[in-house]
């Protein structure tokens, strides 16, 4: 980066008021009620050696995996009209898949919460602004905490997606509300904050489980909805067509002071899921506890995964690999992925994900996990079911897979079946 570019970039960063401080998570900082002071239950973070976040007084690996949700929007305040259930009213089948993840090794787990705006957890007045939760959002954020700590896991809760980018519609009799315009306008932005972020993040901190929310997740793969140049150097972004992109400035602002409100409730790690280190510079300005790129083929070929951190100017916080494949790269199997980030000084591993793993890749995953002493869990194999739930209510998965829409990334996690991803 250039001297002019790195004045401007810091310039920039005391407008916004963002602090960049780091901090430090404390597991036992709140009630653990379901532990026996006597026999504690072991942790299920990893201990870290070359890389690592700091948790209470020990640097930890951020072993596990994306769960990405089992109703896309709908996990955190259902959806009425789809007939779509949030976590508190389907505990036993996310117990079951916790448990499974947990028996893998898995210690962390990335959650998404508000991918889009198609659920009942978020309110909004006549001219589509956000003012308060709904529907089952503040239950079934209690009951993930719960079952989280009744299966020894951590929780990462991703808030927003570059999904909620897509201009408003209404799909199947429900209206989901655009994210642009809410981040282009300072006060339906500040709504959104305080109506929606800081209530989610209280009852979040006030919950005699919150040990378990080691970190939020701002927003997954933000770049896709960003149009126009970096003021930092990176390369220019490449928004998906069929969303409303927003400018870089745009976003900043608006995960800087998500970053800021959930700092200011909460005691929890603040990240963001990059889609990838080819824009390595775009959150170190928004007051962030740990990077978390994403990594893919397209991505590894370019930025190959097994460079260490500071090979891409991200040595200044811990960095965790927060997405790539759960069956490996095409150069390197799965396996070989987990050892060599944990060597080469990355923070944490979390591959996507749950709903595609097989029982080798559980196996693959149970043995890093045991040999890296990463808590006590028992083996075992993935769930026997496969689901095939289509990503809306306009097209079934047979017509999806027809139309050779299985590999694109909205697709993930949808239509298992149909596109031939079941175990």
């Amino acid at each position: 980066m250039s001297p002019g570019k790195t004045i401007a970039a810091l310039a920039f960063f005391f407008l916004l008021g963002c602090s960049d401080s780091t901090s430090e998570f404390d597991p036992d900082a709140a009630a653990q009620p379901n532990i026996d002071p006597n026999a504690p239950a072991a942790t299920a973070l990893c201990p870290a050696t070359s890389g690592g976040i700091i948790v209470g007084p020990d640097k930890r690996f951020f072993f596990g995996m994306n769960y990405a949700w089992a109703d896309f929007g709908a996990d955190f305040g259902g959806i009425s009209v789809w007939g779509q259930q949030g976590i508190s009213s389907r505990t036993d089948d996310h117990a079951l898949n916790l448990s499974t993840m947990r028996k893998s090794g898995s210690g962390v787990l990335r959650w998404w919460v508000m991918p889009d705006f198609r659920g009942d957890g978020i309110l909004f007045d006549s001219s589509d602004k956000p003012t308060g939760l709904g529907g089952t959002m503040i239950d079934d954020l209690e009951e993930a905490l719960r079952l989280a700590d009744e299966a020894d896991m951590y929780l990462m809760l991703c808030l927003f997606s570059f999904d909620a980018f897509r201009p408003t519609k209404t799909v199947g009799g429900q209206k989901i509300v655009g994210l642009a315009p809410i981040v282009r306008d300072e006060k339906s932005r500040a709504m959104l904050i305080d109506n929606v972020v800081r209530p989610l993040a209280r009852a979040a901190k006030n919950s005699p489980y919150a040990r378990r929310l080691v970190a939020w997740d701002v927003i997954n793969e933000p770049e896709w909805a960003m149009t126009g140049s970096s003021p930092y150097g990176d390369s220019n972004y490449d928004p998906m067509s069929d969303l409303d992109a927003v400018t870089h400035q745009e976003m900043e602002t608006f995960v800087c002071a998500v970053t800021s409100a959930l700092h200011e409730e909460t005691d929890s790690l603040v990240t963001v899921g990059s889609a990838a280190v080819k824009w390595a510079q775009a959150w170190k300005n928004v007051g962030l506890d740990f990077y978390q790129p994403h990594v893919y083929d397209w991505v590894d070929q370019y930025w190959p995964y097994d460079n260490p951190p500071s090979q891409y100017d991200l040595e200044d916080k811990p960095v965790v690999i927060g997405e790539f494949p759960i069956e490996g790269l095409s150069t390197a199997s799965l396996g070989t992925m987990l050892e060599t980030l944990y060597e080469v000084g990355y923070a944490g591993a979390m591959p996507w994900d749950f709903h595609l793993a097989k029982p080798a890749d559980f196996a693959t995953m149970g043995a890093f996990a045991m040999n890296h002493q990463c808590g006590e869990f028992t083996l075992a194999d993935s769930p026997a079911t496969c689901t095939d739930v289509p990503p809306d209510n306009l097209s079934t998965c047979e017509q999806q897979a027809g139309w050779g829409k299985c590999g694109e990334p909205w697709m993930q996690g949808f239509c298992l079946t149909s596109c031939g991803k079941c175990p």
